[in-house]
């Protein structure tokens, strides 16, 4: 009997710690590491962008903190390049990171820093907790034995030359339309031929890339998410595949045009139960999150018993409104990072996605955009996979990300 395969990967948004470091005030330092495991082996990248050259070296780290591991595991020297971004991946044995003799799931949180004089200055970071710890004080590990012959692991630095140019005309098209904005002289129909020339580059960059990691997942039979037990609940997002129990998931439909004939009488059911949801024991925590935000009706027949809420974003210092300390780290915390693609439209959703009981299952970030790739944040890496039209249109919708607080896993949907 053919052994079965393993494979899970989780995300760890980076956010910015320490002013400086961005290219601008209005283009703030973002990224995120991504880990996976297959198998025996272990693959960690990690995506930045919008830091400053000139203050190199920065180095990627791994935190770890889980039971009696508290340290520091030391990646690389990150090579930014003229643009401020670096895109690049390592290969691992699972149970041997970067030499340190520390195994993957010690792993909790990542980030870029500096290393002066013994001191470890975190430019950026993120973790997979809500509680944070003091981990610029845990001890840093490093690989003695690069030089030996084990070699180097496997690394994969992405081209950037042809990149350069998609990334330069996308740029170049947010500031037309900036200035579109202050002065309607400007000329429409070039700014409009700009935004297709980088979206037909995009894609043709990226669509091979993204439906071969699909095909990929496929391919490995993954039809399950694992419910973490209780003690790790707080330790990691991650999502991990397996047969025994089949994922839960939701189809969306690829054709929001044709009528439903049920469509009325099921609304107007739905409208109902929706009128007192969430419920349960939580139900109280969840409507005071809401509190002040404005709810959305009918936004998609097709994700059935979820409460919409639109959130406004004026600045990106909203997002840092801890009054609450709950909304903030529910609401305004998780998409802090994606504030470059939330600003052009203002606003973005939380929707509360309940069982048949009226309970809360899932929580549903939604950021506006088009359905291309340029407006789908982060390339559909950290979880946003998912697009819907906004009212009847066909061009203007949202990009979903539906994540599990139970098991702080992301889910990803399965489209039929």
């Amino acid at each position: 009997m053919a052994q079965k395969k393993s494979y899970s990967r989780y995300f760890i948004i980076l956010q910015e710690d320490e002013k400086g470091y961005s290219l601008s005030s209005d283009k703030t330092a973002s990224g995120y590491a991504k880990l996976e495991l297959k198998n025996d082996k272990c693959k960690i990248s990690y995506y930045v962008q919008n830091l400053k050259k000139e203050m190199t070296p920065y180095y990627m780290v791994l935190v770890c903190n889980k039971k009696d591991v508290k340290k520091i595991i030391k990646i690389s020297e990150m090579n930014i390049d003229d643009y401020g971004r670096a895109d690049i991946c390592y290969e691992y044995p699972v149970d041997n990171v970067a030499g340190s003799n520390i195994s993957m799931d010690k792993v909790s949180g990542a980030a870029i820093v500096k290393l002066i004089e013994g001191r470890i200055i975190s430019v950026m970071s993120g973790f997979a907790t809500t509680e944070i710890p003091e981990w610029k004080n845990f001890v840093l590990v490093e690989n003695k034995n690069r030089n030996s012959d084990e070699g180097e692991p496997k690394v994969e630095e992405k081209s950037s030359v042809e990149e350069k140019s998609i990334f330069d005309k996308y740029e170049e098209s947010i500031e037309l339309t900036k200035e579109t904005e202050r002065n309607e002289d400007v000329d429409d129909e070039k700014d409009q031929e700009l935004i297709e020339d980088v979206r037909e580059e995009v894609d043709n960059l990226e669509k091979d890339q993204i439906e071969e990691e699909t095909e990929s997942l496929r391919n490995e039979d993954i039809e399950s998410v694992e419910s973490l037990e209780q003690d790790k609940i707080e330790e990691t997002i991650v999502i991990e595949d397996r047969q025994e129990k089949p994922v839960e998931t939701e189809e969306i439909s690829d054709d929001f045009s044709q009528p439903d004939k049920d469509y009325v009488k099921q609304t107007r059911n739905d409208k109902n139960d929706l009128l007192d949801y969430p419920r349960g024991s939580k139900a109280k925590f969840f409507k005071s999150l809401a509190n002040g935000f404005e709810e959305i009706d009918d936004l998609c027949k097709d994700i059935k018993r979820c409460k919409w809420y639109k959130v406004n974003v004026k600045t990106i210092h909203n997002m840092y409104d801890v009054s609450d300390y709950n909304k903030y780290t529910t609401i305004y915390y998780p998409m802090i990072s994606y504030y470059p693609y939330i600003k052009k439209y203002s606003h973005y959703l939380i929707g509360y996605k309940c069982d048949k009981d009226g309970e809360v299952k899932y929580l549903v970030y939604g950021i506006p955009g088009k359905k291309d790739a340029v407006e789908q944040p982060y390339g559909g890496k950290s979880g946003f996979v998912t697009w819907i039209p906004r009212d009847d249109e066909t061009n203007s919708g949202y990009w979903l990300m539906f994540y599990d607080f139970k098991t702080a896993t992301i889910i990803i949907p399965e489209k039929k």
